[in-house]
């Protein structure tokens, strides 16, 4: 969700909206939206952490409704949702690309874990920003039935999208780390005993070998 004082800022912002370039983006927001329903499927094949299935389940189910929700947004305002705009082809193709680098080929299944994690939080990143842009407009617009339409949509949306990234971001550093502690040796390498001489300089270990008799 965007910071309270850019939101505070909008409502005193007014935009005239082009409503053919606005089909355009919400058609191109709602090819992510089943790009990300797609990588959450295959995601969920992946994981190997109980608590991530667990969680890309509930994301997943959200997000089929966040395409309902677009898709009624589509046709209040005068839209197809079956038509692709040009972006929206363009978002498939990443997500078709996303979709294309994940599996166990080649890698071990914590790295294909891994892999699907990063993918989520990649296409995450961009439906948020979808859905920012969305409740911007919703305050900004001077149009009232455009606004609306979009606010009760963004109302009910950002918040999840924010829940969605915050924790994918979250959940990929922890693995992250945890892959890269994993298997590290505990051993610490022996320290070398060392006098101080009197200049403050280390003296040089003495010799095992017998200590030299006095004249």
């Amino acid at each position: 969700m965007a910071e309270m004082t850019e939101m505070v800022k909008d409502f005193f912002t007014d935009a005239q909206i082009n409503i053919k370039t606005l089909h355009n983006v919400l058609s191109e927001f709602l090819a992510v939206e089943k790009g990300g329903q797609k990588l959450y499927e295959k995601a969920v094949t992946l994981v190997l952490d109980s608590e991530v299935r667990t969680k890309f389940r509930e994301f997943h189910k959200q997000t089929v409704n966040h395409q309902k929700i677009l898709t009624e947004v589509i046709e209040q305002l005068g839209g197809n949702p079956r038509v692709m705009s040009r972006t929206a082809k363009v978002a498939t193709k990443k997500a078709q690309g996303l979709l294309a680098t994940m599996g166990r080929t080649g890698i071990t299944a914590e790295e294909a874990e891994l892999n699907a994690v990063e993918n989520i939080v990649l296409a995450e990143t961009k439906d948020h920003a979808d859905w920012e842009l969305i409740g911007k407009i919703a305050r900004q617009t001077t149009d009232s039935r455009l606004r609306e339409v979009l606010r009760p949509a963004a109302r009910i949306v950002e918040e999840e999208e924010d829940q969605h990234l915050d924790w994918t971001r979250q959940k990929l550093r922890e693995m992250q780390m945890e892959a890269l502690i994993k298997g590290g040796g505990t051993n610490k390498p022996a320290k070398t005993s060392m006098k101080m001489s009197s200049n403050g300089r280390g003296a040089r270990p003495k010799s095992p070998g017998r200590a030299r008799s006095r004249a």
